[in-house]
């Protein structure tokens, strides 16, 4: 489901969750916490592993997922949905679609998780048009970079460069109309030489 080649999604699959394993497993209890003292995992134990480990291990049928991150609790839910906009997902959940898309889509299958990911982002994404659309100053960009995901960072900045390619286009595009404009007007009127 993630992108190979993609960044933001190697590091989006770095986000621990917590696990239960359902087996035990020898040997990697150091690798996965490395304060442990002991080498082993027992069966029901609960451990935090990345979410590209968790993945293969559940499909196995070896780990599960014990509970959701608190962002996607009912506590977090109703505040975004009270407020979206002003929640500040960049310190809460950096990649906070991409997890919860993972999540409902490989451990879950929850419709209500979907509705709420997709009424976050369309909530907060009006907000973000806007901002990006509209001339703001360096500070109030950085203020409003700061609380946004990194989805939501990838939205805006790509709003703020077409905004700034289209102011762009229409300074440049004026000169050249205008330079069209004045050689049409030459070669539409007749020289001296023809009248005669």
């Amino acid at each position: 489901m993630s992108d190979y080649w993609s960044i933001s999604s190697v590091l989006a699959e770095e986000t621990l969750l917590m696990t239960t394993f359902t087996h035990g497993a020898t040997g990697i209890a150091k690798a996965l916490d490395p304060g442990t003292a002991q080498a082993d995992i027992k069966a029901d134990a609960e451990v935090d592993i990345p979410l590209w480990l968790l993945s293969p291990l559940h499909q196995r049928g070896m780990a599960s997922l014990r509970k959701l991150p608190d962002i996607y609790s009912e506590r977090y839910r109703r505040k975004l949905n009270a407020g979206a906009e002003c929640m500040n997902l960049k310190r809460l959940a950096p990649y906070f679609y991409e997890i919860g898309n993972r999540l409902n889509f490989d451990f879950l299958r929850d419709a209500d998780l979907s509705a709420f990911l997709s009424l976050t982002f369309s909530t907060r994404y009006q907000e973000l048009l806007s901002q990006a659309l509209h001339s703001i100053s360096g500070e109030q960009v950085l203020d409003l970079q700061s609380k946004l995901s990194m989805e939501e960072q990838e939205v805006f900045m790509a709003g703020r460069k077409s905004v700034e390619e289209t102011e762009r286009w229409l300074r440049e595009g004026k000169r050249i109309s205008a330079g069209n404009a004045s050689a049409r007007r030459k070669r539409a009127a007749p020289s001296d030489a023809t009248r005669r």
